[in-house]
């Protein structure tokens, strides 16, 4: 039991984890998702409430192109893309969430619009810690069997 123990608050001891806060930190956050989903092999699940970021948009195209699954829910978008395919949920989604490879997840305030990184008072955490990435995985396989 004491190993067990060990063994799960030890999890959290590696885990990298970083918060930004908008719009002072916004080129650091933008330049870490675009490397997360540039260097994405798998997969990337989206649920974000309100999506208007073109660069982003163009990555994930990109992503989707290289052979990366791309799952993508929204409540709001005001852009299209090429090649992703998304989902309009069928209840309120105000969630802000993008976990990359199963690994590492973003979360936070800031929809994905260029106004919310540039303009608005937000704060988006990147962490790869594991019993949030559980989570997290586990909220969005809910929104994949629900909708």
């Amino acid at each position: 039991m004491k190993l067990v123990l060990i063994l799960l608050l030890s999890i959290n001891i590696y885990a990298q984890s970083t918060l930004y806060f908008l719009p002072k930190d916004s080129k650091k956050i933008k330049k870490q998702i675009e490397r997360l989903i540039k260097n994405a092999n798998k997969s990337i699940d989206m649920a974000i409430y309100n999506f208007g970021h073109k660069k982003f948009a163009k990555l994930l195209d990109n992503a989707y192109e290289r052979g990366v699954k791309v799952t993508f829910f929204y409540e709001k978008k005001s852009i299209d893309f090429k090649h992703v395919k998304v989902q309009k949920v069928d209840k309120k989604l105000h969630t802000k969430i993008a976990i990359f490879d199963k690994k590492t997840v973003v979360y936070g305030s800031a929809n994905w619009t260029k106004k919310s990184f540039q303009e608005n008072y937000e704060v988006l955490h990147v962490t790869d810690d594991k019993k949030l990435l559980l989570e997290f995985n586990s909220f969005f396989n809910t929104l994949k069997s629900e909708n």
